[in-house]
């Protein structure tokens, strides 16, 4: 037959086990709230100033260096459209 002590542990079990659960909630939110970021900061005109620079400073940087990528593509292709000629003349003249 069963025992009766053993239904009343099988009852705390369940009990502690609930209880678990509601501190491991609540410390899980607890610890969502304390690692939320603050509200950022309102950017003031001279920090928007200094942004508004640095990106100009960043565009003339980008697009010379996108000019010397398309000069030295423009002098290969061109190189290689002359090697490639010569190649076809060689060709027609056999």
């Amino acid at each position: 037959m069963s025992d009766s002590e053993l239904n009343k542990a099988d009852g705390c079990d369940i009990f502690f086990s609930l209880i678990i659960v509601v501190v491991l909630l609540a410390g899980f939110f607890i610890f969502q709230a304390i690692s939320e970021p603050d509200e950022p900061l309102e950017v003031d005109n001279k920090t928007e100033q200094i942004r508004i620079d640095k990106i100009a400073k960043h565009k003339v940087i980008d697009s010379s260096y996108n000019a010397q990528i398309d000069i030295f593509h423009s002098d290969n292709n061109s190189s290689m459209e002359k090697t490639m000629s010569n190649v076809i003349n060689q060709y027609k003249g056999k």
